[in-house]
């Protein structure tokens, strides 16, 4: 008897579980901006849009600086520091420029739950490893992967070009011998 009251309390309790569970992932309630932000903030992608803002405009000025001084040579220092002022003066928008918008796609997307659960991994030991590594990861992965692909592209191109030169064979093998060929402008002539 005990036991088969113990056997329906973990039915029971597993029952509980599984339907709030699935009330958890079946919730609709979108996150709020500040639980969106929050996410962004662990997920460190503020900081990295601000970094890649900083680094785009720091590119921007270097590349105006060099074609500056290639067009005047002979330029001063002082005017050189006019042409960085300017864009020090005009600095390139920021994260909060474009967060509306990105929060809205999340909001749009995700449930408050679906954001919290991500809140709670990134603010974890293993989810602020993942986000520090990340970058690392991404380099490391594009500089590993483009000697493959490029291998692959090539291998895949003469596969295609041997194709495509056994079908014109074939093709030009049926054609009958007064037929219009295409030449090489993709122009018919006849033969």
């Amino acid at each position: 008897m005990i036991r088969r009251l113990a056997a329906v309390g973990l039915l029971f309790m597993f029952l509980c579980a599984t339907g709030f569970a699935q009330g958890i992932a079946l919730d609709p309630t979108p996150p709020s901006r500040a639980q969106v932000l929050s996410l962004l903030a662990a997920m460190g992608v503020r900081q990295n849009v601000e970094n890649s803002l900083r680094s785009a405009q720091a590119r921007v000025k270097a590349s105006a600086q060099a074609a500056f001084k290639k067009k005047y040579p002979n330029a001063d220092a002082a005017s050189v520091k006019k042409l960085d002022a300017v864009f020090d003066s005009t600095p390139l928008f920021g994260f909060e420029d474009i967060s509306e918008t990105v929060i809205a796609v999340y909001q749009k997307h995700l449930s408050a739950a679906d954001v919290q659960a991500g809140i709670d991994f990134y603010r974890s030991d293993a989810g602020q490893r993942l986000v520090s590594l990340l970058p690392v990861i991404i380099r490391e992965t594009n500089e590993n992967s483009q000697q493959v692909v490029q291998q692959k592209l090539a291998a895949y191109s003469e596969e295609i070009t041997r194709k495509l030169e056994a079908f014109q064979q074939e093709m030009e093998a049926k054609a009958p011998s007064g037929s219009e060929r295409p030449n090489e402008s993709g122009a018919g002539q006849k033969k």
